[in-house]
């Protein structure tokens, strides 16, 4: 399956806001999650269906409903319906190919975006669709797996420690994205010094080295496809007058767009990294042509005027000067050493050698 652009063949020709899950299956059974806090308690239930998600919904608590599985059509679209959430919406949030994106409308903030996860042993970047709703007293995440990227909220949170508690669904919006940018750089981090690790192999000719460089530069291409539009999506974030922002986590916000370009310029830099290793393997390899060359132009030189020496004493002529002297043969070698000798030592000076 194509990594840059999904099969969107199962939506062609359908009617806008139709609910079409475009991307591959990753995990068998949706599941669904609700954690419910304020200042006071907090507490995590475990629904067997959406049927009665809005009994958790209170304006005593904030009410976080995870959703891993976004293949779920039938679930996504029964939840939409209880949180009047646009299917226009809901259908960019079933397209994993989506870009990151901002949208508001008159209820609901919403933020989709993408995880990234690179394992040096796999050489290979996973990315997975993560999309935050926010409403009032309230914040839906919908993703495609299991993969618990926000383990480090949910310590927060029943740590009680910071802000988070008692702040609106926003600033847990805010701190949700701030784990995923944060991950972005440790991730990016983690590629590059793969990526550093190869300059110590540059100047050895190998077929394994320039794939190896190829296939990097097409994971970070693959990363900047699906990582460079975050700063867009924080500039409208950033400048929205939503009501459901709280004015504090505005401050939050432009910290976080200062932390979405570090990334992106640690992606830029790693870029450039992996172009000059291949314009550098590229180089070397050229000079080791020219060497080659340089070695068997010297030895053709060499040559020319013995092979020009040969081939008149080679001539059928019956009358050639000193052919029948009796060190003719020894004085003919003597003046082709000679020849070698100061051609080797001219090379020598201009540096050819």
């Amino acid at each position: 399956m194509a990594r840059f652009l999904k099969n969107k063949q199962k939506s062609k020709g359908a009617a806008p806001g139709s609910l079409i899950f475009i991307g591959q299956q990753k995990m068998e059974k949706s599941d669904i999650r609700i954690t419910l806090y304020n200042t006071d308690f907090i507490k995590e239930e475990t629904p067997k269906s959406a049927d009665h998600l809005e009994e958790y919904l209170s304006a005593d608590h904030i009410a976080w409903i995870s959703l891993c599985g976004l293949h779920d059509t039938p679930l996504i679209g029964q939840i939409g319906i209880k949180f009047e959430i646009s299917t226009l919406i809901l259908e960019d949030i079933l397209n994993t190919d989506e870009r990151p994106k901002f949208i508001e409308d008159d209820h609901h903030l919403v933020v989709i975006l993408k995880s990234l996860n690179f394992k040096p042993e796999f050489r290979k970047v996973q990315i997975d669709q993560i999309s935050l709703i926010v409403g009032k007293n309230y914040l839906i995440s919908i993703q495609e797996t299991e993969v618990n990227y926000f383990e480090d909220v949910v310590k927060r949170l029943y740590a009680g420690q910071g802000k988070i508690r008692s702040l609106p669904p926003d600033y847990l919006c805010y701190t949700l994205i701030d784990t995923l940018v944060d991950n972005y750089i440790l991730n990016i981090e983690k590629l590059g010094t793969v990526i550093e690790e190869q300059e110590k192999e540059l100047l050895v000719t190998n077929k394994k080295i320039i794939g190896n460089i190829y296939h990097y530069k097409t994971e970070l291409s693959y990363i900047r496809k699906n990582i460079r539009p975050v700063k867009e999506l924080m500039t409208h974030f950033v400048t929205s007058d939503s009501e459901l922002i709280n004015d504090r986590t505005y401050s939050y916000l432009r910290d976080l767009q200062g932390l979405v370009t570090q990334a992106l310029e640690a992606l830029e830099i790693y870029y450039t990294m992996i172009s000059d290793q291949q314009n550098s393997y590229n180089a070397n390899i050229s000079n080791n042509v020219n060497d080659v060359m340089k070695v068997l132009t010297i030895f053709s030189t060499i040559f020319i005027p013995l092979t020009f020496i040969v081939g008149v004493y080679g001539m059928n002529f019956e009358y050639i000067p000193a052919l029948r002297h009796h060190y003719g043969y020894f004085f003919l070698w003597g003046i082709m050493a000679v020849i070698v000798t100061i051609m080797l030592i001219f090379f020598k000076r201009k540096k050819w050698l």
